[in-house]
């Protein structure tokens, strides 16, 4: 049988063939029309070649009927046939090497453990936390759940980072003392302690004896009068005391005749002296309290008696 005409017109536009083998390139249709129509290979050798190389092009029927007519034998059309079902079925991807296990000992918080900061600041170094695995490497990707005991966090859902840390966003308080943070990562779960102090002076508090000072205060002719004065931060939390100061609008009203302090805030001692009203006026840890200060020699109602 002669070949079809466009397979002829083929063969003689074609390059000749290059040989081919295990690892070589796969099989252009013009070197198959070449071998099919050569008398260099036998049909077996032909269809072990396809076998090993495989084709560059996916045949179509008329290819078929043409590698037919040009006399492959039903061995090298299943070989053509396998490598059309080959080249459609996409390789399957190689399996991953199991990740070793996370470790407990290796995990843990690394940075910012047992900080001291101001009720509702955020503590002056990152509070960091690591997870590795036994072999040692940096765990990345893995979520970390977070939690807080007198604190607020920032996320309670992590995850790590190329390094394997998290950056664990607290801000401290609100109750003076110790803030607990912790990290849970599979079935590993670690503990950081660090410690809220109190914050700024917000308020200030006046009482004399047992009474609290509330703007107004009445003191009897003679003798002396001590006033306490406290400090809260915005939270309540007890706080420092520092630059305390004092003055009064008439000293012959009332004359401030100390100003100090002790381990449970300032003090400020007044001495009343002729019957009559004045202002006193307390500064101390950048907080300011005024009181209207009336000396008389029986009590006012609704205003604090100081004795």
């Amino acid at each position: 049988m002669r070949p079809p005409v466009a397979l002829v017109l083929l063969l003689l536009a074609s390059p000749p063939l290059r040989s081919q083998g295990p690892g070589g390139e796969r099989l252009r249709k013009t070197d198959l029309v070449r071998l099919l129509s050569g008398l260099t290979l036998a049909p077996d050798e032909l269809a072990a070649l396809i076998r090993r190389s495989c084709l560059s092009f996916t045949p179509s029927g008329r290819d078929r009927a043409d590698f037919v007519a040009l006399g492959a034998d039903p061995a090298v059309l299943r070989e053509i046939d396998g490598c059309v079902r080959r080249a459609a079925t996409p390789p399957a991807p190689e399996p991953r090497a199991p990740r070793p296990p996370l470790s407990g000992v290796r995990s843990g918080f690394v940075l910012g453990v047992g900080q001291h900061a101001g009720a509702g600041a955020h503590p002056p170094l990152p509070l960091l936390f690591e997870l590795r695995d036994t072999a040692g490497v940096p765990v990345s990707g893995q979520e970390v759940v977070l939690s807080a005991t007198n604190g607020r966090l920032g996320a309670p859902r992590v995850v790590t980072d190329s390094s394997g840390r998290v950056h664990v966003e607290v801000t401290l308080g609100p109750r003076v003392g110790p803030v607990e943070v912790r990290a849970q990562a599979g079935t590993i779960e670690r503990q950081a302690t660090l410690y809220a102090e109190p914050g700024p002076a917000a308020t200030l508090a006046l009482r004399c004896g047992e009474a609290r000072v509330e703007g107004r205060i009445a003191l009897a002719p003679g003798g002396a009068v001590v006033l306490r004065v406290t400090a809260r931060d915005a939270f309540g939390n007890d706080a420092a005391v520092t630059g305390l100061q004092a003055a009064t609008g008439d000293r012959g009203v009332v004359r401030v005749t100390f100003v100090g302090g002790d381990a449970a805030g300032g003090l400020v001692r007044v001495a009343p002296g002729d019957e009559g009203s004045t202002s006193l006026v307390i500064v101390a840890s950048r907080q300011r309290e005024d009181v209207s200060v009336t000396v008389a020699r029986a009590p006012l109602p609704g205003v604090t008696h100081c004795p």
